[in-house]
């Protein structure tokens, strides 16, 4: 075996090995969404409230004016932007507000999220949503988006390992985290950000579609901003449209003047998968049958809760054990023993000095009262929901009552609560 060959075969080897591993060790959360008119609809947690958004990664964060009260947002606190309207597409805004805290999921999460207050914007009120998420919350994490499957996958710190690692390319970065992309058209090299709110494939500035040779199509139509349609001039099907490694057929590529930054928009998800890597400053793209996809599930079952043990449970043991707040607005406890519950975190001196004694609590009130403790660092949706921005917060939840929340770390107080509020009338 020639040394040449040797080197190849132990480095494909070792591109599995690294493959493997980073899956391995790669935070993985899968989650739903709905497609309303072309546009991707997100459920967001938004100052414990639930509520739909639209996903626009080259736009901004933005709020309708009549979910402001609804959202509990205070309308006199404005946002802390570095611009006063949105960058890259005409949308009218009368001011900035400050959101408390946004999330989607546990992977997805801002505390004081600055958002634009829209100033009319009937489609978007078409849509049943409350606003739009744009790129800036996702930073953070890997952003796959399988619009076959209808499925967001949140991972990190690497793509999940059903992206194929060669089929990448490198991507820039601008202001309000807009992602610019590569692409050939007919040869001919261009750079364009990825806006999953654009209705097309391609739609070009008059710039850039001059650039294109051959002769103009009919007319197209594609949005500039959050409105429904918006005319453009021209349209033209390019022969080929070259983007990271594959040959997309049947591409047809319009024009709108209107545009600041030619845009490759969500027509791109039905040809395939896209994974974001913001912080490697990558895009990954594939065919939806290039590789069979399967996702690293977390198993919510798995969680074990022993009589006499301050039990770690999840977001999903919580919905199915304690309280479904996605089916109910009105705290419904689903339990048929009292429930302590201890939000804390491994940085938070109180939270630590807290749980042996909560343990020893545990251990005393054992088969009369449930402790549960949940990691408000890995349970970001669940701390959300109920506006949990201080730590430890125990709740004390009596059988078919409400929780009573309790700050700090204060045991004989909360001794006092299991004896004469949870004990007492069970």
């Amino acid at each position: 075996m020639n040394i040449k060959r040797l080197m190849m075969i132990t480095g494909l080897c070792l591109l599995g090995i690294t493959t493997w591993a980073q899956s391995k060790n790669t935070s993985t959360e899968v989650k739903d969404y709905r497609e309303v008119d072309g546009k991707i609809i997100l459920e967001m947690v938004v100052n414990g409230v639930i509520a739909d958004f639209v996903l626009d990664l080259a736009g901004h964060n933005a709020i309708l004016p009549e979910y402001v009260e609804k959202l509990k947002i205070d309308p006199k606190v404005e946002g802390d932007f570095r611009y006063d309207t949105f960058q890259y597409k005409r949308v009218p805004v009368e001011g900035s507000v400050n959101v408390g805290s946004m999330s989607f999921g546990n992977s997805v999460f801002g505390n004081d999220v600055s958002a634009f207050l829209l100033k009319d914007e009937p489609y978007l009120r078409e849509l049943g949503v409350a606003g739009v998420v744009g790129g800036s919350l996702f930073a953070n994490v890997v952003l796959t988006i399988d619009a076959k499957r209808k499925k967001i996958t949140m991972t990190n710190p690497y793509r999940p390992s059903y992206m194929k690692l060669d089929h990448r390319v490198t991507i820039s970065l601008i202001p309000a985290s807009g992602v610019m992309c590569p692409i050939e058209l007919d040869g001919v090299a261009y750079s364009l950000l990825f806006d999953t709110w654009d209705d097309g494939v391609i739609t070009l500035s008059a710039t850039d579609f001059a650039r294109l040779s051959g002769k103009y199509g009919e007319d197209a139509r594609a949005g500039i901003g959050y409105s429904a349609t918006d005319a453009t001039s021209k349209s033209k099907r390019v022969e080929k449209c070259h983007f990271v490694k594959s040959d997309l057929e049947g591409v047809v590529v319009v024009e709108n003047a209107s545009l600041p930054r030619s845009v490759l928009g969500n027509g791109i998800l039905k040809q395939g998968i896209v994974s974001v890597d913001y912080g490697k400053q990558k895009l990954y793209f594939q065919p939806f049958d290039l590789e069979e996809v399967k996702d690293e599930v977390t198993d919510a079952g798995n969680v074990k809760v022993e009589p006499g043990k301050l039990n770690p449970i999840t977001r999903e043991y919580f919905l199915e054990h304690v309280y479904d707040y996605r089916k109910s607005k009105e705290f419904e406890f689903k339990g048929d023993k009292p429930v302590v519950i201890d939000f804390w975190a491994t940085w938070c001196g109180p939270c630590m000095r807290l749980i042996p004694e909560l343990e020893k609590m545990a251990e005393k009130y054992k088969d009369q009262v449930v402790f549960l403790k949940v990691n408000a660092d890995k349970e970001k949706e669940l701390c959300g929901m109920f506006n949990i921005v201080a730590l430890p917060t125990v709740f004390f939840i009596p059988v078919g009552g409400k929780p009573i929340v309790e700050m700090g770390a204060t045991p004989e107080k909360y001794v006092e609560i299991i004896e004469n509020q949870l004990l007492k009338n069970n």
